[in-house]
């Protein structure tokens, strides 16, 4: 019963001692240049998703995916947006190398999140990662016609896609 006690202790507060002997002594890296290991990565994404899905009220968009609303969008997305997430032609070396955690490369790796999560992320940001609020930066409305152009990007129309893509016709 004894060594039960024992090893549950050891199990229960060892990884809070450790964590707090490695964090007290600095041996964690700090620079934002750092690759993040998979695990921290995993964790953090998994965190995101779950306080987002949380916190964000389900709102629907009612900006509606004309193409005129899906040009505005990309064109609010590379004012804004594009400088962190890169876009079709190219990944943005400065979210690729500059932020901890990395910043998503939406040419690559479309945005999975529904509509409203997106809407709640770019208005209010996302502590600890450099994402942050435009809610006093852009209206209601801006931000819902750059998440409805990122909502779009796998089925954009062709005239709209070949501006992303910086095709000329």
């Amino acid at each position: 019963m004894r060594t039960f006690v024992c090893g549950l202790l050891v199990g229960v507060f060892g990884p809070f001692v450790l964590a707090t002997v490695v964090l007290r002594f600095g041996w964690i890296p700090l620079a934002a240049t750092s690759d993040p290991p998979h695990w921290e990565t995993l964790l953090g994404r998994r965190a995101l998703a779950s306080a987002v899905a949380r916190q964000a009220p389900q709102l629907q968009n009612l900006v509606l995916p004309t193409n005129a609303n899906l040009r505005l969008g990309l064109k609010l997305y590379r004012d804004g947006c594009s400088g962190c997430h890169g876009d079709a032609a190219n990944h943005s070396r400065w979210g690729t190398t500059g932020f901890y955690p990395r910043v998503p490369q939406f040419g690559a790796e479309l945005p999975r999140k529904p509509e409203w999560q997106l809407f709640w992320i770019v208005k209010h940001g996302v502590r600890y990662t450099g994402m942050g609020a435009w809610e006093n930066l852009m209206s209601d409305e801006e931000i819902w016609t750059v998440v409805g152009f990122l909502s779009h990007l796998n089925n954009l129309p062709p005239e709209v896609d070949a501006e992303w893509r910086h095709e000329s016709r």
